[in-house]
């Protein structure tokens, strides 16, 4: 994916004349994150530090020069520094500013998150990845919208707040609009692929609508996948994939997932028998009823009764 987590020799980049900030000078012992605001500030020659740096600019403009690329910073953008990534700020003088910042380790997303993980399911990762592209410096500045401009500077006011008031358990909450305020701006950085994943959930929006109700309204037929994909006029792969996308299961686990439910319900139910509740609920062999609601519950559709009806 090109994600890029390469530390550099300090030693080497100090003797070249860039300065290294550290996040062990820079933040709280106890504390992997650090909230400030500037209303005035002094243009920062070329430098680098070990952790993430988030400015967003709420009033006036500077350049922004990161790994030689140059970026005008205006009113409503916000930028992402990932570590060790060479960059420097020329800010005019007399120029009205207003800064909010926050800069963090990794391992205040998460604890392991000293060096980067290569385990794909390994979620916090996902908070990070967006950041840390070599390919693509599209975080070095992030134009918001008018929208999304004022959520954001009320998540950043929330963390300014709780980081300098220091409530009890400040920590969590910062945390928590640190990861709402990435989830964000890794929106707004995959602006295009939000807005295909929308168009393409409203078209089939009415089709996928359609294809649930017959499903809860037919959960008790011999439902067939191919009936479904001929009743929404889709391929098979299309059908599962949107299926999937829609649901978050696949069409078998979906509908397996509602006769239980629905036997659960009917169980509870004493003039039925066992067999009855079955066969009412789509399942056409008992001894497979029987094994598959013991799976999803832990105990057998009788025993499930027993306690039900108490």
């Amino acid at each position: 994916m090109g994600i890029h987590w390469e530390k550099v020799n300090v030693e080497e980049l100090t003797s070249s004349g860039v300065v290294y900030f550290n996040s062990k000078m820079e933040m709280l012992e106890d504390l992997p994150c650090k909230m400030y605001k500037l209303t005035s500030q002094n243009s920062l020659w070329t430098h680098c530090h070990d952790y993430f740096q988030i400015w967003y600019l709420a009033k006036g403009s500077f350049v922004h020069t990161v790994n030689s690329q140059v970026y005008e910073i205006s009113k409503g953008d916000i930028f992402v520094i990932p570590p060790f990534t060479l960059h420097s700020v020329e800010i005019f003088p007399d120029q009205e500013i207003e800064i909010y910042g926050c800069e963090f380790m990794p391992s205040f997303v998460n604890e392991r998150l000293v060096d980067m993980p290569t385990d794909p399911a390994f979620f916090d990762v996902v908070f990070l990845e967006y950041f840390l592209r070599k390919e693509s410096n599209a975080q070095s500045k992030i134009t918001l919208d008018s929208v999304t401009e004022v959520t954001v500077r009320n998540v950043m006011n929330e963390m300014l707040t709780e980081y300098e008031r220091r409530f009890p358990f400040f920590q969590i909450a910062l945390k928590a609009n640190l990861l709402l305020l990435l989830s964000i701006l890794v929106r707004q950085v995959n602006g295009e692929l939000v807005r295909a994943g929308f168009e393409k959930s409203e078209k089939y929006r009415g089709i996928m609508t359609r294809v649930v109700d017959y499903i809860h309204n037919h959960y008790h037929e011999d439902l067939k996948l191919n009936s479904l994909c001929s009743l929404s006029n889709l391929s098979r792969s299309t059908f599962c994939i949107l299926f999937k996308e829609w649901t978050g299961r696949t069409f078998n686990r979906y509908v397996t997932d509602l006769r239980i439910l629905q036997a659960m319900m009917i169980l509870k139910q004493p003039e039925l028998s066992v067999t009855d509740v079955c066969f009412s609920t789509g399942f056409n062999e008992l001894s497979y009823f029987c094994r598959i609601f013991k799976k999803y519950t832990g105990i057998s559709p009788t025993d499930f009764r027993k306690q039900a009806i108490k």
